[in-house]
């Protein structure tokens, strides 16, 4: 490429450059700086080493928040399961017009903003007029209504249930985008081999899916690590401490209190976080391999 094209490629790619910098790396590497120090934000800024770290290993709120992310990565996993299942049963569908108008469904949920979503869970959940206290008076079975979000035992349990039946369509359409691309011809040696539905599942559809679910469970996992937004929106990390994780933790460290702010102390829970989710995703890598 001769030298002015090449600078004015170079100069197309500069703003893309200069705003990952500015809004990427130079705040992982700040957090990453001040983990280290202990600072409220503004103007006081003390060096004391591994200090904050030692405080969290004593921090019991901390590792109450670990066990609460630790169940919701186990079930975020495992619920991955009914998204697989529906692709593989839309991708056998052999009309290209019911195909469509099932992707057109799945799609659709993707146009309505998350914190929709939340808060319209959060009204299903109202103890007073939620949806499901409702039904349960409908239902005859009005002696079983729950406080769901103010009860200790059940919040955890339902922001777990939340988003039933728990297709993801982000991770469906890459599931499709998958098997399409398969060669077709496979298909066709199984039905000569007389291969059944379900042994078509578990010896070629899943594992030649194996490179699509290998990004959709590192998705998961960086998003159940360091994500809190559910929580914050749905119950703030309560009653008590039952749903709080170590992403909200960190947030309320850092924006919790009005003149205690401990920004110090988030930034190396979010380092743990960032090592924690590192850590898993190199795992997974290394372990699920494609075929």
């Amino acid at each position: 490429m001769p030298e002015p094209r090449r600078l004015i490629a170079y100069l197309f790619i500069l703003p893309a450059l200069l705003m990952t910098v500015l809004f990427d790396y130079y705040p992982i590497l700040n957090g990453i700086y001040h983990a280290f120090y202990r600072w409220d934000g503004a103007k006081v800024e003390k060096f004391v080493g591994l200090s904050n770290f030692r405080e969290i290993v004593h921090d019991s709120v901390f590792w109450i928040s670990v066990w609460n992310m630790t169940i919701f990565l186990v079930f975020h996993i495992v619920l991955m399961v009914p998204t697989i299942v529906v692709c593989i049963v839309l991708f056998r569908i052999k009309s290209s017009r019911a195909q469509y108008a099932y992707r057109i469904l799945f799609c659709l949920p993707m146009v309505v903003p998350g914190l929709v979503s939340l808060l319209l869970w959060q009204f299903m959940y109202n103890p007073q007029f939620g949806f499901f206290n409702q039904l349960l008076d409908k239902i005859g079975l009005g002696e079983w209504k729950q406080l769901w979000l103010g009860d200790p035992n059940l919040a955890l349990w339902c922001l777990i249930l939340m988003g039933f039946p728990w297709i993801g369509t982000i991770a469906a359409l890459i599931y499709l985008g998958g098997l399409q691309n398969v060669d077709g011809s496979i298909w066709d040696a199984a039905k000569v081999d007389g291969v059944g539905p379900f042994m078509q599942a578990i010896k070629l559809e899943l594992p030649l899916l194996k490179g699509q679910f290998k990004l959709n469970l590192i998705g998961a996992i960086s998003a159940t690590v360091t994500g809190y937004s559910t929580q914050l929106v749905m119950t703030n990390g309560g009653p008590g401490f039952s749903t709080i994780v170590p992403g909200l933790y960190m947030y309320q460290k850092a924006f919790g209190g009005a003149t205690d702010t401990e920004f110090g102390y988030a930034s190396a829970v979010g380092l743990l976080l960032f090592l924690i989710a590192l850590l898993i995703t190199i795992a997974t890598m290394k372990f699920i391999r494609s075929e």
